[in-house]
């Protein structure tokens, strides 16, 4: 049985946990739908700072699970290939590209949702989640789903949005917005933009967007085993601590080691879950709560800080390199070291 009062001492478990949950409940009940707009007292703040910690600290002890942040990885298929995407799509070939079922993404949330009591954000990602021809059913399961607090999108703006699916984000009652990326300052960008018609279908049904404009990106530099100590890579994740995690299926012929999770798995960020489709789950043994595991390892999960994924990425205690954004290849990148 694990020892809740060990678990809230641990500063991991209360910045990727406790804390990302007060964020968000915080950013809810100050936003639109929030309770803010009804109390002209600074309720969200207040509730903040004389509540909320506790509230969570005691879900804890009573075993209740509450995961503040969810990625569900559609697919590894883009209309991009950007060269330094975050989720590494640059390498992932036609040949062992990534895509779940509408059926295989609802059985291992059934599964999740049977473990855990609350998922305050879930986040739907590809590649370009437009590409998953099932969209439109998945939002409206999602949105029955008691335990899902809110959801969101993000899209590349290639796709324009099909009136099927447009009307399923007006009528939900739990999108928070759609988050459509701006690449009209990409450099060598072929594919056409849509993000015109897309913005206005969105105001239009008066769906919460947000627009996310930037004139340069942050180099993710090349991914490859780099033959850090544990050390070392400890060292590096307490850099990085990116805080979201990211939900694929088992779904795929070209997974190795399947039997390490046959319902699907959670893993500490998009380029962990990216890794393992590329390389296989017997390659990250320990890297990912399977599915499967008791509810145990769902706390347990949120102070691990070793991940042999870590290895593979940039010395985060540097800083970041600026360049222009979304470079397109037109190679397939390979998970070697550069001569």
């Amino acid at each position: 049985m694990i020892d809740t009062t060990k678990l809230l001492e641990n500063k991991l478990f209360q910045e990727r946990y406790i804390k990302a949950n007060i964020a968000w409940y915080f950013s809810y009940l100050n936003g639109k739908r929030g309770l803010s707009r009804i109390y002209k007292v600074p309720y969200a703040a207040l509730m903040k700072k004389f509540f909320l910690q506790k509230y969570f600290e005691k879900r804890v002890k009573n075993g209740i699970i509450d995961i503040p942040y969810l990625e569900l990885v559609l697919t590894t298929k883009c209309t991009m290939r950007c060269q330094s995407c975050n989720n590494l799509m640059q390498y992932f070939s036609p040949s062992n590209q990534y895509s779940c079922t509408l059926e295989g993404i609802k059985k291992s949330l059934e599964l999740l949702l049977s473990k855990v009591d609350s998922i305050a954000r879930v986040r739907i990602i590809g590649g370009e989640p437009l590409l998953f021809k099932d969209l439109p059913q998945l939002v409206d399961y999602l949105d029955l789903q008691k335990k899902i607090l809110t959801f969101d999108i993000l899209t590349n703006a290639t796709i324009n949005f099909k009136d099927e699916l447009v009307q399923r984000f007006k009528k939900s009652k739990k999108v928070r917005k759609i988050s459509i990326s701006d690449y009209r300052q990409a450099p060598n960008l072929k594919i056409p933009l849509k993000q015109e018609s897309i913005l206005k279908k969105l105001k239009e049904n008066k769906i919460a967007f947000s627009y996310n404009t930037t004139d340069h990106w942050y180099d993710t530099e090349k991914i490859y085993k780099r033959g850090r100590s544990k050390e070392e890579i400890i060292k590096n994740y307490h850099h990085c601590k990116m805080p979201c995690v990211s939900l694929m299926t088992s779904e795929g012929e070209n997974l190795k080691g399947k039997e390490l999770a046959p319902n699907g798995a959670i893993f500490v960020c998009p380029i962990s879950s990216s890794l393992t489709r590329l390389k296989g789950l017997d390659e990250f043994a320990g890297d990912f709560l399977n599915l499967d595991d008791d509810k145990e390892r769902f706390f347990e999960f949120y102070t691990q800080d070793f991940y042999k994924a870590c290895d593979y990425c940039r010395d985060f205690s540097k800083p970041y390199k600026k360049i222009p954004i979304a470079i397109q290849t037109n190679k397939v990148l390979k998970l070697e070291k550069e001569d």
